[in-house]
Parts: C-alpha cells; structure tokens; sequence
C-alpha cells in the first residue's frame, strides 16, 4: 500500500466511526435503553456507502482489516478488553478476504464482506458475554449502580444472539446495496472513483 492509500483508508475509517457513533446514537435514542443492542445494525444501515467507496477507491488486499484494526483498537482505548479487538480484527480480515475474492469487482462478495465486517460491531457485546464479571465490576467501578448494569447487559442466549446477528445481517445487506447503488450510479458518474 502506499501513502495515499493509507490516507484514503483513514478518511474511510473516520467517516465510519462517525457513522458508528450516530448508529449508537439513533439506537439509544429508539429503545431509550443505554445498552447497545441495536447499535451494530442500525451502523450496518448508516455505513454502507462508506466502506464500498473505501472497497472501490482502494481495491488493495489490506485496507478492510486495517479499517477494522483502528476500530478495534477504539473498542480497545474505550474500556474495552482484547477480547472486543480480536472480534473485530478477525471479521475485518474475513471481510477483506472476501471482497479480494471477487477482485474488489464482484458486487455479491462485497456485499458477503459488508456483513463479515459488520459483525465485527458485536465485539464489545462479545466481551459482555465472554467476561461477564469483569464487565460488571467495570460498570461498577465507573460509578454505575447495578440497576444500570442490569440496564446495559445483554444475556447470552439463542434468542438474543439470533436477534443481534439477524438484525445486522440485514442491514449490511440494505446497506451495502443501497451504498453499491450510490456508488455506481453517482460517485462514478461524478468521477469521484
């Protein structure tokens, strides 16, 4: 990669984090619940364009997972353990894999590598599930009264699982195509990839 694909990459990867934090927002503000459920999917819905402008404009084996190693490392400076940067880390290679399959061309592996990448949101729910105690005595610790822990965990069970993966899938996949629709149809067309 070269310095202007590094850029290129960080322009991405603020963009989305920006869009992450809105996802977070709208989320919190829809449930009126401060844990963070429906924060992946609804970032899935809001992100999709910028990560298949950062798929098209740099098309360089690499750039997905350092997108998703930057993001991780927040999940990391944020309170989180390694356990919410390895998850993330991990679905960013994956993602990158994918779209590196279809040579960054094929529509339908960028799309798979979306929703790989968009998984990659669940990792500090991961750590909630993984090291429950900690989390809890993290909450704790901040200030927080176990009336607000129980506000902000997420059992792990079938049910919440199929909810968080389900509802993420499906709004990479809406996303993702709405963001290869203005891609194709405007940013080409306006010569900006």
């Amino acid at each position: 990669m070269k310095v202007k694909d590094i850029i290129t990459i960080g322009i991405y990867t603020v963009l989305y984090f920006i869009l992450m934090s809105l996802g977070t927002l709208i989320a919190v503000l829809l449930t009126h619940n401060p844990n963070m459920k429906f924060a992946p999917a609804i970032t899935a819905l809001l992100a999709g364009t910028v990560y298949m402008l950062l798929v098209v404009k740099v098309q360089k084996f690499g750039a997905i997972t350092l997108m998703a190693a930057v993001l991780g490392l927040f999940f990391l400076v944020s309170g989180h353990s390694m356990l919410a940067f390895i998850p993330s880390l991990l679905c960013g290679l994956l993602a990158d894999v994918a779209a590196k399959l279809g040579r960054y061309q094929s529509k339908l592996l960028n799309l798979l590598s979306y929703c790989l990448f968009s998984l990659g949101n669940l990792a500090p729910i991961i750590m909630m599930w993984t090291m429950k105690q900690a989390y809890i005595s993290q909450l704790l610790a901040k200030g927080k009264d176990m009336a607000y822990v129980h506000k902000v965990l997420i059992n792990f069970d079938l049910g919440n699982v199929s909810v968080l993966v389900g509802t993420i899938l499906i709004c990479a996949i809406v996303g993702g195509l709405f963001g290869q629709h203005l891609v194709s149809k405007h940013f080409k067309a306006a010569g900006l990839v």
